[in-house]
């Protein structure tokens, strides 16, 4: 070996090579698919073989590393497998229990002969692990005649991805433990380092030549007394000399004294300089047994499977789906975390944890990017599953609710409703309609608490997959479109919430709408129909409030209170006449319902203790009792609305206009016409109003013939604003001219 190192690296490289080349040519043979495509061919091929083995110092082996025998002594059969062919998927622990057997076989020949810095065994499995990835292709690609028949065998598959990782673990350990190998960690820096240690390596051993050419030189040049040659004397007897020179004859007994003395001397000296030459130069010193970093073995044949493992996933995808059939009639609910959520979502995410600790135990690479891309799939399947326990859309009260808004979309109308308000609402919009059972808001609430989980977890989850998959597909991990996926259910939740809350007050607003406000004449308490709207809302809220995370909730009241003012504000406007006493009956109403909203996102249970529907915890306020800022603002403003629109439907018909102008800023002719309807003035009456207002007689008269609910007027509003624009481009022009007439009379008397 000291030889091999004294050449040159590349004959190391080359002498290696040609003993791992030697040692694995039997393997390709017994193993390879291509070679190996029968039954019998394994014992056919292994008896030619070690028949016709060449037979060098490489490969002499004794008589027991037959390799016929691919691994009856190590365990490497199956027992009785559907496929005894050596080279098949099913039987690949015999590939790797002929390689133990021979590595064993190797390692009792030349174990203290292989300096440690060739990494002579780490190149012989590495090489091994090379040649198999190339069997495993050759058996997993489809279209080829030796394509293994268990390829879309899931168990197969498994079987044989594991026991490569196995063996691929088991290398490096014993490598590692055995030969003080080094692996690196597959940088770029620690392949540099490896090259620059090889090419130190290299230097050295240039030194080391050096080295020993001048100490020849300087044993040549040396004393007799540190010579290896004995001197002779004039008589030709040979000659010793002691410590200060003298000659003394070799035969006596003082030359003999002398040289066992030398010689004892010597042997001495000797040691010592064997022993920091062994340091520097020796198989076993420390130059030569200092370890070189060495490519890894972990993937070096399992990463093959990585494109083949489609029966895996396509079985991952089957399981999830099997579980997502179960979710479906699913609704119990884990009430042990901060909220209530549905168990079919922690057994999910288990489920997802525990499939990627498979997988990452086998493969990291583009199995485990494939595995991910199904878990993306699922959770937008779980959405929609869990999106399926909300109540079905009631398409005939959304098509009754768009009639009824597009009837009264007129003005101040159109001012109030939802949609400009920028919140979703059921009622009052085009938006769809929902109905909720008794009960049912709580498995609403369920559902919302259920995305919000959902949605947190898929972030720990993609930290966690960008976290163990490999480097080339970390920037590809995004899982924002399965959250938005929640975010849309939780969203729609939030609608059905409202719509569902909307509908149940319906019947109180049906009830007000119809009641006969032109013939009351006198006032009491709040009306009936305030006191069901009361019923309605109160336990509702509470249970939302008592189960959903305070910003939905929020945003729950902030779109309830603007749905509501806006149907409640349409069935205002929808009435035939209102008295003066009808006016302040609804004013006092109004009030009720405006402190009933205002308390809204701070109403409480009122009984402390009581369980709510299905177990869930009844909510126990312990934090403001005030709502906030910006809701108080949204509802007193709507609210706001509605007293002006009843205080002018009471005003005198003679102070109308001016307490028009006054209280309602930016008020039209639209609104006008609204509160002289609600006031049930005559048609002449409301075009002298319309045309006291500004409005030229005849579209006043035509305004007021076609009724408030008429979309003419809209038309003739812009005509006559039309017409203004006219006349002030009119009035413009000639102002123009006048002033160019002056300029030339000016220039005239110049």
């Amino acid at each position: 070996c000291m030889v091999i190192d004294a050449l040159s690296l590349p004959t190391r490289k080359e002498f290696v090579g040609t003993l791992c080349s030697d040692h694995l040519e039997n393997y390709s043979d017994l193993f390879d698919p291509k070679k190996n495509t029968t039954l019998a061919g394994a014992a056919a091929i292994s008896s030619a073989a070690s028949g016709s083995a060449t037979k060098s110092f490489k490969i002499a082996m004794p008589a027991t590393s037959s390799h016929g025998g691919d691994g009856d002594g190590d365990g490497g059969g199956s027992g009785g497998g559907s496929n005894s062919n050596p080279a098949s998927l099913d039987q690949i622990d015999r590939r790797y229990a002929w390689y133990r057997r021979n590595l064993r076989e190797l390692d009792d020949k030349f174990r203290h002969v292989f300096p440690q810095n060739w990494n002579v065994y780490h190149e012989m499995t590495y090489r091994f692990l090379k040649m198999t990835a190339d069997h495993l292709s050759s058996l997993l690609t489809p279209l080829r005649p030796y394509r293994d028949k268990d390829c879309d065998d899931v168990t197969i598959l498994l079987k044989a991805l594991q026991r490569t990782v196995l063996f691929e673990k088991e290398m490096t350990a014993w490598l590692q433990r055995e030969c003080g190998t080094i692996f690196l960690d597959g940088s770029r820096e620690a392949e540099e380092a490896a090259r620059q240690a090889e090419e130190a390596a290299e230097i050295e051993i240039d030194d080391e030549k050096a080295a020993i050419a001048a100490a020849a030189a300087a044993a040549g040049t040396s004393s007799p007394t540190s010579g290896s040659a004995a001197a002779i004397g004039e008589d030709g007897a040979e000659l010793e000399f002691d410590e200060s020179g003298r000659a003394v004859a070799a035969g006596s007994a003082e030359g003999i004294r002398i040289k066992y003395e030398r010689k004892m001397r010597e042997t001495r000296e000797g040691s010592e300089r064997r022993g920091g030459a062994s340091a520097e130069l020796n198989v076993g010193g420390a130059r030569h047994n200092r370890p070189i970093p060495a490519q890894p073995l972990i993937g070096v044949a399992s990463a093959t499977f990585d494109g083949f493992m489609g029966p895996y996933i396509a079985l991952e995808e089957q399981n999830m789906d099997e579980q997502l059939v179960e979710f479906t009639s699913q609704r119990d609910v884990d009430t042990r975390g901060e909220l209530p959520v549905l168990t079919s979502s922690t057994a999910l995410f288990v489920y997802i944890k525990n499939s990627i600790t498979r997988c990452t135990n086998l493969t990291k690479g583009q199995t485990f990017f494939q595995l991910f891309a199904s878990f993306q799939d699922t959770l937008h399947k779980y959405a929609a599953v869990i999106e399926g326990m909300f109540p079905k859309a009631n398409a005939a009260v959304a098509a009754a609710s768009a009639a009824i808004n597009l009837s009264a979309g007129i003005g101040i109308g159109a001012a109030l409703t939802p949609a400009s308000s920028n919140t979703g609402s059921s009622a009052g919009s085009t938006g769809p309609s929902y109905r909720i059972p008794p009960d049912e808001e709580v498995t609403i609430c369920h559902v919302i608490d259920t995305c919000e989980y959902c949605a947190d977890t898929v972030e720990a989850l993609e930290d966690l997959i960008r976290d163990k998959i490999d480097e080339k597909y970390k920037d590809k991990i995004d899982m924002s479109g399965a959250q938005e996926a929640f975010h849309d259910v939780t969203a729609k939740g939030i609608k059905v919430l409202v719509s569902g809350l909307e509908n149940r007050t319906d019947k109180a607003i049906r009830d007000m709408s119809t009641m006969k406000w032109g013939d009351i004449d006198s006032v009491g308490e709040e009306s009936q129909y305030v006191r069901s709207v009361h019923e309605a809302i109160q336990p509702f809220v509470v249970t939302v409030r008592g189960l959903l995370p305070t910003s939905y909730f929020r945003n729950f009241c902030d779109k309830f209170a603007a749905a509501f003012t806006a149907t409640f504000y349409n069935a205002l406007i929808r009435q035939k006449r209102i008295s003066e006493s009808g006016t302040q009956q609804l004013l006092l109403d109004v009030y009720s319902l405006k402190t009933l909203l205002l308390k809204l996102p701070v109403l409480e249970e009122k009984t402390a203790g009581r369980k709510g529907a299905a177990g869930a915890k009844a909510h126990t306020s312990t934090g403001t009792k005030i709502a906030p800022a910006m809701y108080t603002k949204m509802v007193t403003k709507q609210f706001q609305r509605m007293e002006i629109l009843l205080k002018l439907v009471g005003t005198p018909s003679e102070l109308l206009i001016d307490m028009f102008k006054s209280q309602w800023e930016g008020g039209s002719a639209l609104d006008l016409q609204v509160i002289m309807n609600l006031k049930g003035m005559k048609r002449n009456e409301q075009a002298a109003m319309l045309e006291k207002l500004g409005l030229d007689p005849s579209i006043a008269m035509k305004g007021a013939a076609h009724g408030a609910t008429s979309s003419n007027i809209t038309d003739h509003v812009q005509a006559l604003q039309g017409k203004g624009s006219d006349v002030a481009a009119k009035v413009n022009s000639d102002m123009a001219n006048i002033r160019a007439k002056v300029d030339t009379f000016r220039n005239a008397f110049r």
